[in-house]
């Protein structure tokens, strides 16, 4: 997977709320990184809503699947066999929810540990994923099939699914009100829909964004617009409920917690310092509810 990927940069409104109005944050990516990853680009926050995007909005010149080649490079910090164990405990929690183990979509199913562990557990399953590459590998490696594409270029019937689930996947999105609202559609009236999203007002952002002023930059750690892992959308609890709101979806229930990613690229003393500093900065975020990530238990009212 390559950094050095072409973008079409397009005028966009707030992905969260439809605003206009925005406020400058910094800049992320290229001049604006450590490593010279990506390509320069704005970040700002909606006056509105406070959510967090590039401006303009970064689009790949041709599909998804030109972000998305290399799985091994791409999951190099997850570990198979651990997130097939977590896949399993997230099942659980989701027959406890319906009552009953039914129809499972995973949205950005990836190398396919939750499907399989949905497959182990009696689980009528679908996946859907971007990626070619991340396909073939859950084929290979795990024999899942999964749906190339999208939600919504995927044509499931209206109230098909009992439960929906989006691991690391709508900060990923380039219209995340389009893609809920197709998972409404396929949702069944009261089935839960799950998923998870970094917290970009954590302590550890905002800690972060603060060092970089103090540096002399202009520059946030917020979002990955125009490098791996190509993040675009900047929820925080305010701006991610505003959204599910909009759409129809019932909260249930909203954590704030998380552990900062392992370090990555080119190592020196300064960027082994700065970690440590971060993981500390997110642990105290962990003890005051201002963690690193965010994770939303959701349901369509039964009665629509």
């Amino acid at each position: 997977m390559s950094d050095s990927i072409k973008f079409e940069l397009r005028e966009q409104p707030c992905s969260v709320c439809g605003s206009v109005l925005r406020e400058h944050l910094g800049w992320r990516g290229g001049t604006a990184h450590h490593d010279g990853k990506g390509e320069r680009i704005e970040i700002v926050r909606c006056r509105d809503c406070s959510h967090l995007y590039p401006h303009p909005m970064p689009f790949p010149r041709g599909d998804l699947a030109t972000l998305y080649t290399d799985t091994d490079e791409y999951f190099s910090a997850h570990d198979v066999e651990e997130k097939k164990r977590l896949g399993s405990e997230l099942l659980k929690l989701i027959e406890k929810k319906l009552g009953y183990r039914g129809s499972l979509l995973d949205l950005g199913c990836g190398r396919g540990e939750l499907l399989w562990a949905a497959r182990e557990a009696n689980w009528k399953t679908e996946g859907v994923d971007p990626s070619p590459a991340h396909l073939e590998w859950a084929r290979i490696n795990l024999g899942i099939e999964g749906r190339l594409g999208t939600v919504e270029q995927a044509s499931f019937l209206s109230d098909h699914f009992d439960a929906i689930t989006m691991g690391g996947v709508i900060e990923h999105l380039y219209d995340p009100y389009a893609t809920l609202r197709e998972v409404w559609r396929v949702l069944k009236p009261g089935g839960v829909f799950y998923f998870d999203a970094p917290n970009e007002d954590g302590l550890y952002t905002r800690i972060g964004n603060i060092y970089q002023r103090a540096q002399g930059r202009d520059w946030v750690v917020n979002l990955a617009p125009t490098f791996a892992p190509y993040h675009v959308q900047g929820f925080n609890p305010k701006s991610v409920q505003r959204l599910l709101q909009r759409v129809g979806f019932e909260v249930d229930s909203l954590t704030v917690f998380g552990q900062v990613s392992p370090l990555t690229g080119r190592t020196s003393l300064r960027k082994r310092t700065e970690h440590r500093a971060a993981k500390v900065v997110n642990w105290l975020g962990n003890h005051v509810g201002a963690g690193i990530y965010m994770y939303l238990w959701t349901k369509k009212p039964a009665a629509v």
